[in-house]
């Protein structure tokens, strides 16, 4: 029964009991220029750890934002959604990449940088700015990388 007179309103989606569902919008500063000839083509590619490993989170299909062309200091519009858990700690990875031409997968494309924190952290501070590092664990030059989290109801 779907009559507004009667007091019927449509449920919203379901989720998972005693989450919340968070979206995150991501923007990167200083990026390294790989390439001598042109600035990088930046994408970023969304980790989380789940069962004792690093896994491309698929919610929504949606595990990486677009990819920017020439851009050292991106903005992305793709936003990476989760389901958050008050009281579990969530661990995430945001690598970055400088996309090339025709390269269907990240291990192709030129490490840029990457940085871990929890989806709590984020959520809990609404914007979280970290320095990019390379695989040695050196800073990414002055790279950083911001996340800024909003709750959707």
């Amino acid at each position: 029964m779907s009559d507004p007179e009667m007091g019927w309103v449509p449920e919203p989606p379901t989720m998972t009991l005693g989450a919340s569902r968070v979206e995150l919008r991501v923007s990167c500063h200083g990026l390294l220029d790989r390439d001598t000839l042109t600035k990088p083509h930046p994408c970023v590619l969304l980790k989380l750890y789940s069962d004792e490993q690093w896994v491309e989170v698929r919610a929504a299909q949606v595990e990486r934002t677009e990819v920017l062309r020439s851009c050292s200091s991106p903005v992305f519009s793709r936003v990476l959604a989760l389901e958050y858990f008050f009281e579990e700690k969530q661990p995430l990875q945001f690598h970055v990449f400088d996309a090339e031409d025709g390269a269907t997968s990240p291990r192709n494309d030129t490490f840029l940088g990457s940085t871990e924190c929890t989806l709590g952290q984020i959520v809990s501070q609404t914007k979280v700015t970290k320095p990019l590092l390379l695989k040695n664990g050196k800073t990414a030059g002055k790279s950083t990388i911001t996340i800024v989290a909003e709750e959707v109801s």
